[in-house]
């Protein structure tokens, strides 16, 4: 039997470590994206972290479940289907596995997030 422990982590300042958006979904400007994972559950299919993105818009295609939590700025979401969301500070989404979606950054973002993979999630 594995031993239990509470996993903690520091406040991050600063920039986050380069996490990019695959090229070919970057559909207008530069996003910058940078993000890091902070926790994770032993078996690693659970991972919680911080992550940001400068303005721009890209596709996003979610091969797990996310929940985030926005802390700064924001972004407008519209969905393959048509649902549009726009998320501020504050604001909670949950994002299923398998939803494709368009994001609009207007100046910035930074959000925590939840991830659960269907496979460990190797750093």
């Amino acid at each position: 039997m594995s031993e239990l422990a509470i996993q903690s982590a520091e406040a991050i300042t600063g920039d986050l470590p380069d996490m990019p958006i695959e090229p070919s979904w970057i559909q207008e400007g530069t996003p910058v994206a940078r993000g890091t994972v902070l926790v994770q559950s032993a078996d690693k299919m659970l991972s919680s972290g911080l992550w940001s993105c400068t303005a721009g818009k890209f596709r996003w295609e979610f091969g797990w479940d996310e929940f985030v939590h926005v802390l700064e700025g924001g972004a407008t979401i519209t969905e393959e289907g048509g649902a549009v969301h726009t998320l501020g500070p504050g604001d909670t989404a949950h994002f299923p596995r398998g939803l494709v979606a368009h994001w609009h950054v207007q100046d910035h973002i930074r959000k925590a997030f939840t991830i659960r993979t269907p496979e460990p999630f190797v750093l």
